[in-house]
């Protein structure tokens, strides 16, 4: 059957149709019009049904002899089923297409994996970042468990192989996560540096930094997603899938609003360009104020780490701010277990002096 998924990317709002069929490989194709997704999808649905679309998937896995030819079919066929931005992925690919792609299915082992997997962590990062020399132990991971997941494939829906030769093959440490946040003179240089550079800008660090929303969230946030009432944005587009509440303070709703009037924004999404009718890319803007303003090693992610710090400095549980981040486990939270120890400490003294009697 076809099924339609809005798309919004930096050239705007898109329609990625999918189709899929016994004895087929799944189809997919954009467009710019839902229309005419939904007339390609019919279309194809069509043809398939009586036998008059391309060519059958049956047979296509007795050609999958190397490395690469897995890989290339995975890509093509199993990725964009499992993940919403392949894109990302493609860079990981392609490093194992280069070094093992040639090698039979049949030939790859424990051993040899480690062995790329050490070349892998001599590796110079592919983008130079806070002076790394290599490669950090979380992208080595991520490598590591793009290939597993095609090896996990092979093994047990295609039966290509009869074990994942990656199982055996140890992970570095996970890299302990390190939490940036604005101190109060930075958090003021960069919201007045924002506000200079343009209203729009502005808005969205307000956003960003009082409200814990990554970037995909905020750029896609629209109008309907914000209840004014009772002060909340309702993030819909996240990263788990699961929609979330969040409470913002109502002086930082009450800008929002003027934003929206100023600028004849009454639906949709929010920072749209109505010219173009594409959404705005503010990261770049947001790096060049970062820079002006003098701010060190600072992401626009690490308004989020803001957030949930600002958040366990006065008082809130990590329980309180997983749930407000989104993260799907308590675990993802515990880089900001220190910020709330001094809170502890105060409760916990609090609660002595409340019930300790002379004995």
């Amino acid at each position: 059957m076809a099924t339609i998924k809005e798309v919004v990317g930096k050239k705007g709002k898109k329609y990625q149709v999918t189709v899929r069929k016994k004895g087929y490989k799944p189809e997919y194709k954009t467009f710019d019009k839902k229309t005419e997704a939904k007339d390609w999808g019919q279309d194809v649905e069509t043809q398939m049904k009586h036998g008059t679309w391309g060519k059958s998937v049956e047979g296509e896995i007795d050609t999958i002899q190397t490395v690469k030819d897995l890989i290339d079919y995975f890509e093509e066929h199993e990725a964009p089923r499992r993940y919403t931005k392949v894109e990302k992925y493609k860079v990981m690919y392609d490093w194992w297409r280069d070094k093992i792609g040639n090698v039979p299915l049949s030939d790859v082992t424990s051993s040899m994996l480690t062995q790329y997997k050490n070349i892998l962590a001599k590796e110079a990062p592919s983008k130079p970042y806070k002076e790394h020399e290599y490669k950090s132990n979380s992208t080595v991971r991520k490598y590591l468990f793009a290939l597993s997941a095609i090896l996990s494939y092979a093994e047990s829906e295609l039966e290509l192989i009869n074990k994942n030769p990656m199982k055996k093959v140890g992970k570095p440490e996970k890299s302990k996560g390190v939490v940036r946040f604005l101190s109060d003179d930075e958090r003021k240089l960069l919201i007045k540096g924002c506000k200079e550079y343009s209203e729009r800008l502005y808005i969205f660090v307000l956003l960003a930094i009082y409200s814990g929303g990554r970037y995909s969230e905020l750029l896609t946030l629209k109008v309907e997603n914000v209840d004014f009432e009772n002060c909340m944005l309702h993030f819909t587009n996240t990263k788990n899938n699961e929609s979330r509440g969040v409470p913002v303070y109502i002086k930082i709703i009450e800008k929002l609003k003027n934003y929206l009037d100023q600028n004849d924004i009454t639906d949709g999404y929010i920072f749209l360009n109505k010219e173009t009718g594409n959404i705005y890319y503010l990261k770049g803007a947001f790096e060049a104020v970062v820079k002006k303003v003098g701010i060190k090693n600072f992401r626009f992610h690490d308004c989020r780490h803001t957030y949930a710090s600002y958040l366990a400095q006065n008082g809130a549980e990590l329980l309180e701010i997983s749930i407000l981040l989104g993260h799907k486990s308590l675990q993802q939270t515990q880089i900001y277990a220190h910020l709330t120890r001094k809170h502890t400490a105060k409760v916990v003294r609090k609660m002595t002096a409340n019930t300790f009697d002379d004995i």
